[in-house]
């Protein structure tokens, strides 16, 4: 397969320099470029974590952030109607305030993100052959989506991140594949292949610091995906995934009225998607044998369910309720256990040799809940999605949104509020919000530290 890819880059990469430099020229540029500035200022205040390093909270409580990013993003023709490029990369920047806590800490303060790479050839009116940094195709909704079997894991920054929704897909590692698609007005039907290009051997560190082809190929996938549109109020697909996972997914939206619809998805997994904490490797560190890991994914079967709907206004303001089911999700008593390790490991026993090696547990085990999350996944069995999308006065945009652990009822919540500044320029836009993790301390999302951030910021379209 690896081969097969390379053949076909070598191939599109033959074309005449001089139709790719007349595709890039700066007149070509300067008319389909988008550029992007963005600048924000943050603050984030925590209150004392579950988590002890050397006797202290691992994070600051009280803290402020400057970030700041440009996006440049084009797609121009290589042959007219056959072969196209299409790219968007981002550049990310931040500065904080005060001195980072021990699981705050980042090496790098720049960052370059390549979200999108695409060669794009039409074999035919109907057919199209894709090469490059892809991004897999979301599913039908937003908290978690089972349709969604490609994930992959955050790129951005450990300490912070920009606040603004528009960017939440850039933070997620595009994988270097190959999909091939046709489509007419009845069906769609595509076939995507992403090699395994590297291994993840430092789980004990964020996936912000890992390798972009450990974040986007560590795995092989072969996705073949299909949706009708054969129906008038029904759009039903299915999704097939082979590889190191297997899956199948199926999906349907349902357009009940012009301003309600209804969706759910349902897939079935072969094994585990998500890293769970070991009960043996766990005993056996409470009798002090000390693995070298705590964490891995068996070959347990599972599924995943998610249902909702869709309400439109007249004046386009949306509302959206989702629910959210996963059987791998830790149970209770599972979640229970976890916890108790850590009270374990937080035990101060005065021999150095024994507290830093627990205090490495501590880091190995933090990454490893954190790296659940930047893969886009929940580690909970039920949760419950609110959103909207509301149309104020003039062009103002609110965002509110609500995700509920039906479980632990701990709960993340937020703001984000958006309007363009006409007054000063067209091309200016300014943005800002709250947002909150509450929960009791030992809860899924208050396990690091209740949290609550406030950020205002401004984006420049030039």
């Amino acid at each position: 397969m690896k081969q097969a890819l390379a053949r076909i880059t070598l191939a599109l990469s033959c074309a005449p320099f001089t139709l790719l430099a007349d595709c890039l020229s700066g007149t070509d540029v300067a008319q389909n470029a988008t550029v992007t500035l963005f600048e924000q200022m943050s603050y984030v205040k925590r209150q004392t974590s579950l988590w002890q390093i050397e006797g202290k909270n691992p994070y600051t409580r009280n803290h402020f952030f400057n970030d700041a990013g440009i996006n440049i993003a084009s797609n121009c023709a290589l042959v007219d109607n056959v072969l196209n490029l299409d790219f968007s990369l981002y550049g990310l920047t931040w500065y904080g305030a005060r001195p980072l806590g021990t699981f705050e800490e980042s090496d790098r303060r720049s960052r370059a993100i390549l979200e999108k790479l695409r060669v794009v050839y039409s074999i035919s009116d109907q057919m199209q052959l894709e090469i490059g940094k892809l991004k897999p195709k979301p599913g039908l909704f937003f908290l978690r989506s089972p349709a969604g079997l490609i994930s992959q894991y955050y790129a951005g920054f450990k300490p912070t991140r920009l606040y603004d929704p528009q960017l939440r897909s850039a933070y997620q590692t595009s994988p270097w594949a190959a999909t091939l698609s046709a489509e007419d007005r009845e069906q769609a039907l595509s076939l995507s292949v992403v090699p395994k290009l590297s291994t993840i051997d430092k789980r004990y560190l964020s996936s912000s610091a890992w390798s972009d082809t450990q974040r986007g190929n560590s795995s092989e996938a072969w996705l073949l995906s299909y949706s009708s549109h054969q129906f008038r109020d029904h759009t039903p697909g299915v999704r097939v995934l082979l590889g190191d996972a297997q899956s199948l997914a199926f999906s349907d939206s349902f357009t009940y009225t012009p301003q309600v619809t209804f969706k759910g998805e349902v897939a079935f997994h072969r094994g585990q998607r998500w890293r769970h904490l070991s009960d043996q490797k766990r005993q056996e560190l409470e009798r002090y044998q000390f693995p070298s890991s705590l964490y891995s994914a068996e070959d347990k079967p599972g599924v995943e369910v998610a249902a909702g709907g869709e309400y439109t206004t007249d004046n386009f303001s949306l509302y959206g309720l989702e629910y959210y089911f996963q059987s791998e999700g830790y149970s209770r008593s599972q979640w229970q256990k976890q916890r108790e390790l850590v009270r374990f490991l937080n035990t101060r026993t005065g021999f150095d040799p024994l507290d830093r090696g627990f205090d490495s547990y501590k880091y190995l085990m933090s990454s490893e809940i954190s790296n659940t999350g930047n893969k886009g996944m929940l580690q909970g069995k039920h949760y419950l999605n609110a959103w909207a999308s509301l149309q104020a006065g003039g062009q103002i945009r609110l965002q509110p949104y609500l995700v509920l652990n039906l479980v632990d009822t701990s709960s993340l919540a937020g703001l984000h509020v958006s309007t363009p500044l006409s007054a000063v320029s067209n091309n200016l836009e300014a943005f800002s919000g709250i947002y909150a993790a509450l929960g009791g301390a030992e809860s899924e999302f208050a396990l690091f530290g209740e949290a609550v951030g406030m950020y205002v910021g401004l984006k420049y379209y030039l």
